[in-house]
């Protein structure tokens, strides 16, 4: 198995955007970056040379990611290959349905709830998949730790279930909990990206969704810095997108 690498983003676009080419007219040439708002960030299953304490700079890389488990469970193992079966075949609701009695019996197992909750999201069961999310990253993220005033103080990042920050992200979009939405959007995008020989940050929809919802949740909280830098970062991958315009603060 190839290891994947694990990297810390950041995207720069350098140079405006025209009226002639996108309307209205934006000037991406100063744009910041947010800062993410974490006093410290453990990453889990990774493999690395860094010690604790350690700073990460923007590209280098941080370590890579250690082997999924041969075996998830002891006693739905069958089930559990079976109902990935059933997911990629896009036969959702039957892959649920093998789930469940897993998920009550093994109720501290994360593959289990991860393949369970990205099931009910594809099968657009979102207020279920929204509670199997939560339970899930109440497992992974369990020592994530928050200050007096809601800012996360430590951030727990478990680079085996990426995909469940992002995908928890656009619910909370659709609940309007844009300072959520935010945090985990973040967490999967700005801080750690799983990268190997597929992987083209300029020609992955993947991140153009992801940026355009953040300058659609940092819209709604009027936050026209950080609203303005990812309408830049969005357009820098896709010129041509309108649905990011809609969200525009000027």
């Amino acid at each position: 198995m190839i290891k994947q690498i694990l990297i810390i983003t950041s995207i720069l676009f350098v140079g405006s955007l025209s009226a002639e080419a996108v309307k209205p007219t934006l000037d991406c040439t100063n744009t910041v970056r947010p800062i993410f708002p974490a006093k410290k960030i453990r990453m889990v299953h990774i493999d690395t040379n860094q010690k604790v304490g350690d700073t990460v700079q923007v590209g280098q890389i941080a370590g890579t990611l250690t082997d999924y488990p041969k075996i998830v469970s002891q006693s739905y193992e069958t089930q559990y290959r079976k109902a990935e079966q059933l997911y990629t075949e896009k036969e959702f609701n039957e892959a649920i349905s093998i789930l469940e009695p897993a998920i009550k019996n093994e109720k501290k197992n994360p593959f289990l709830w991860n393949l369970y909750a990205r099931s009910l999201y594809a099968a657009n069961r979102k207020t279920e998949s929204f509670s199997a999310y939560q339970t899930l990253l109440s497992i992974t993220d369990v020592d994530e730790s928050f200050n007096e005033d809601g800012s996360p103080d430590l951030v727990v990042l478990d680079a085996w279930f990426l995909e469940a920050y992002w995908k928890i992200s656009t619910l909370y979009l659709d609940k309007e909990s844009f300072e959520k939405s935010i945090f985990y959007n973040r967490k999967m995008l700005d801080v750690v990206t799983l990268a190997n020989t597929y992987y083209n940050p300029d020609r992955m929809a993947y991140n153009i969704s992801a940026l355009s919802y953040l300058a659609e949740a940092y819209y709604f909280l009027k936050n026209k810095e950080a609203n303005q830098y990812y309408v830049c970062e969005t357009l820098k991958l896709d010129r041509e997108n309108k649905y990011v315009f809609q969200f525009l603060l000027l």
